[in-house]
């Protein structure tokens, strides 16, 4: 009887399957190294151009708020200016406000009207003074009202009073005076003056 040894030829396929069995693990582990490999190259270059997108971004933002900022501080420079001239302007009118304003009550005053008093008490006016009538006194009130720096005309008081032995009618007005004004008004003294038509026609 013929006896096989068959150990030798079952020992050679434990081996080849252990060999398929690693060369599988093998294949597994480098598939996995490689993804991990890519996946890692990927991130870098996202990583990358974000960096790169990042430093341009900066680059434009910087090169915006520096025209930005010169036109920033040139607008606070003329918000500046103009607050420094209207300053100035307000001063000048000022300054040119009391004159205009004796201007402006010497047009006013007629012929036979006298002033005696002229008081300023914070921006109030007290005028007094000798008028020969009531009208001449009316006329007064009337074209200093006209004035642009006289504000609130207003006649406080009238009384007769004997001067030298001739009568005349005694007068205290009240009024408010703006050195600042406004648009000069019409001036009623040139309408009123000899030559002149009613309603102001020649």
């Amino acid at each position: 009887m013929i006896r096989i040894n068959l150990i030798p030829q079952q020992e050679a396929q434990a081996a080849a399957g252990r060999r398929q069995e690693m060369a599988l693990g093998a294949l597994t582990l480098g598939v996995a190294a490689l993804g991990l490999v890519l996946a890692h190259t990927w991130q870098q270059a996202r990583i990358t151009s974000s960096s790169r997108e990042l430093v341009r971004l900066g680059q434009e933002l910087a090169a915006i708020q520096g025209p930005y900022a010169d036109v920033t501080r040139m607008e606070l420079q003329k918000k500046e200016l103009r607050e420094k001239l209207k300053v100035i302007a307000e001063l000048e009118t000022r300054k040119a406000g009391p004159v205009r304003a004796l201007s402006d009550l010497s047009s006013a005053t007629p012929d036979k009207l006298w002033l005696t008093e002229f008081t300023e008490t914070a921006g109030s006016v007290k005028l007094s003074g000798l008028g020969v009538d009531e009208q001449t006194v009316a006329d007064f009130l009337r074209r200093l009202a006209a004035s642009s720096v006289f504000k609130a005309v207003d006649l406080e008081e009238t009384s007769q009073v004997d001067q030298d032995g001739v009568k005349h009618k005694k007068f205290v007005i009240k009024s408010q005076v703006n050195y600042l004004g406004e648009a000069a008004k019409p001036n009623v003294a040139a309408a009123d003056a000899p030559g002149a038509a009613p309603g102001g026609q020649p």
